[in-house]
């Protein structure tokens, strides 16, 4: 159609090639758009960022401070936006069943560190096995942990687990923030990487390679990819 349009309107005929490599000139690159938050702002954005640092520079030296979040991994495969023959569609094929599991992810912003846990689901119950996880991989530290306001970290289950736990602390992000928390780009890598137009033969095979993944993953390369 562009094509059309420059022919009808400049008189020039540019072949596929020629116009591709046109507009890749012009700083044009081919891909699926993104989703995007909607453009609200919490009036309470400036006092939960405040709490935030405050807490991070009382913590003192010793404290773990966390950011962390959750994301689904599904055995079906997540469709993205590639380069196709004309005339050759790419068909990706599908599971048959549709198998999830949750990821828990956890990354700590002063040593790179990262930790996760897979879980059946993404419940209250499930993000209290993940504290429980925490207070494990982090047994003297204190843990100043930054969350979205998703009701399974809000829920009364977890207020009465924190009370029980003082050595755990939550502080929430403003409403519809989430590009404020950094564990959204480790995910979007992760899925770029390995679940983008592949099928795996099953939920282990995937597990397998997100372990993987995360092995090789140095924590200089989390911190990158986590404030790029």
């Amino acid at each position: 159609m562009l094509a059309l349009a420059v022919l009808h309107r400049c008189g020039v005929h540019l072949s596929a090639s020629a116009l591709r490599g046109t507009l890749r000139g012009l700083g044009l690159r081919w891909g699926r758009p993104r989703l995007a938050m909607p453009h609200k702002t919490d009036p309470a954005k400036a006092r939960h960022q405040w709490l935030r640092a405050k807490a991070v520079v009382e913590a003192g030296p010793e404290a773990a401070i966390l950011y962390a979040d959750e994301s689904r991994l599904q055995l079906f495969p997540l469709v993205r936006a590639i380069w196709q023959w004309l005339g050759q569609p790419v068909r990706i094929p599908t599971p048959g069943t549709h198998v999830t599991r949750a990821l828990f992810g956890a990354l700590d912003m002063r040593t790179g560190r990262w930790v996760y846990l897979v879980r059946e689901g993404m419940r209250t119950d499930d993000f209290l096995a993940f504290l429980e996880h925490l207070l494990v991989v982090y047994p003297p530290e204190s843990i100043l942990m930054m969350v979205d306001n998703f009701s399974r970290h809000t829920a009364h289950a977890v207020g009465h687990w924190l009370t029980a736990h003082p050595r755990v602390q939550l502080y929430y992000l403003p409403k519809d923030c989430s590009h404020l928390n950094p564990v959204e780009r480790i995910w979007l890598r992760l899925k770029n990487t390995l679940a983008a137009n592949r099928l795996y033969g099953s939920m282990r095979l995937l597990l397998d390679t997100v372990e993987a993944f995360f092995t090789a993953m140095t924590p200089e390369q989390a911190l990158t990819w986590a404030t790029a």
